[in-house]
């Protein structure tokens, strides 16, 4: 939509600059490019958006989810637009709230052109509360993992042996093993090693922040 107010939250300064000169080519009104999530409200304050471009990592505090509840709250009809390399929100907190109704989930790895990051966001600004199922809910890569089961594959990325991991969560180490077990079988990593079967989960893990290794 031509001249639509947007606020790109992104804390990427790279990104933030090259995606908001994009986006204004694009045709759109982008009053205000921020890093941070108090910086997002004061812009929402200030410009009174139509639509909000956010990424969901914005390092140490709150998360561009919190940042999408708090605007929605603000404007009950502002458009929100998740922008980011993680296919499933859970990687950053396995109990992170549900995104605003309406909310449209992007993943930078699939997404190869500006023209669709646009056109998604028009969409937002149209209709707003549409209903709209996640990637992640509809069969994503950890679809069939529980907050539990991330929160492990979380901990196993971080390089915790399955008796740290057993002795953080208050449980027996054979619990963990049936975790690990499930979590492989979920992801469905061939049966192997203990220390291959990690690797694989390590390699899943990062593939699904959109981080190779």
């Amino acid at each position: 939509m031509k001249n639509a107010r947007l606020i790109l939250v992104e804390d990427d300064p790279f990104t933030r600059a090259t995606l908001g000169d994009a986006l204004a080519l694009h045709g759109f009104d982008v009053r205000a490019r921020v890093g941070t999530a108090f910086d997002a409200i004061e812009a929402q304050q200030i410009h009174d958006p139509q639509v909000a471009l956010l990424d969901l990592d914005l390092g140490v505090g709150a998360s561009g989810i919190d940042v999408a509840i708090v605007l929605r709250e603000n404007n009950p009809k502002i458009g929100i637009v998740f922008l980011t390399t993680y296919k499933d929100p859970r990687l950053i907190n396995s109990n992170i709230p549900n995104l605003p109704e309406g909310s449209i989930f992007l993943n930078k790895l699939e997404v190869n052109s500006t023209a669709k990051i646009a056109v998604q966001i028009s969409l937002a600004i149209v209709k707003p509360l549409a209903k709209r199922s996640m990637p992640w809910i509809r069969g994503g890569p950890l679809s069939s993992l529980s907050s539990v089961q991330i929160e492990i594959l979380k901990d196993i990325a971080a390089g915790l042996s399955t008796a740290e991991i057993a002795r953080t969560r208050g449980v027996t180490e054979q619990a963990i093993d049936k975790s690990i077990s499930r979590i492989s079988k979920n992801l469905s990593i061939p049966k192997s090693t203990d220390s291959n079967l990690r690797v694989q989960i390590v390699r899943a893990y990062f593939a699904n922040k959109g981080q190779g290794i």
